[in-house]
């Protein structure tokens, strides 16, 4: 990892991420007092996991991210819209939607000047990309994402986000529940 511990970068992520378009926002904050790993060995040897996203092989733990040690894993950050609401994980992908019969050809060298890569241009859709950063870190993606959404002719652009599917608060305790399925 290019000369940053896995927590420098994690710390490196941005308070919050407004998604939506111009017309209707909504702000996730992130949450200091989690974090996620990706990989079971990760989430087993950091702390306690607080839920598990399995399809993604992605743990939330409780706490914060060890000073020491955790440069071996890939650590995201955790954001949620409210303190009890469901947390959501943030990955290093952006989803970059353009205008309507704009080809993503025309902003490929604007998006590669910006150090990030075309993963995947969806056939359905070819106005859109799923972009990754060169680097594959998350702090990266995000730092440039205000960059990316002021490039002409792009309409939209969101990090890619994996939440639990039933985020349940069980009464009276104020945890959620400790295995959960996740979506996309």
């Amino acid at each position: 990892m290019t000369g940053m511990t896995a927590l420098q970068q994690w710390e490196r992520c941005p308070e919050y991420i407004d998604f939506g378009d111009r017309k209707q926002t909504v702000r996730l904050l992130r949450q200091k007092d989690r974090y996620a790993v990706r990989g079971n060995n990760a989430a087993q040897e950091l702390g306690e996991v607080e839920i598990r996203l399995p399809g993604d092989d992605i743990s939330i733990i409780r706490g914060t991210p060890p000073l020491g040690g955790a440069s071996d894993y890939e650590i995201l950050p955790v954001y949620a819209s409210a303190r009890d609401s469901t947390p959501a994980v943030v990955t290093q992908r952006i989803f970059v939607r353009l205008e309507e019969n704009t080809p993503f050809g025309k902003v490929r060298e604007s998006v590669e000047a910006l150090n990030f890569r075309i993963d995947d241009i969806p056939a359905h859709a070819p106005h859109c990309a799923w972009l990754e950063p060169e680097s594959g870190r998350v702090d990266d993606s995000l730092s440039k994402l205000a960059l990316l959404r002021a490039l002409p002719r792009v309409v939209n652009a969101e990090p890619q986000v994996l939440r639990p599917r039933d985020w349940k608060h069980p009464q009276g305790t104020g945890r959620p529940p400790s295995s959960t399925n996740s979506e996309n």
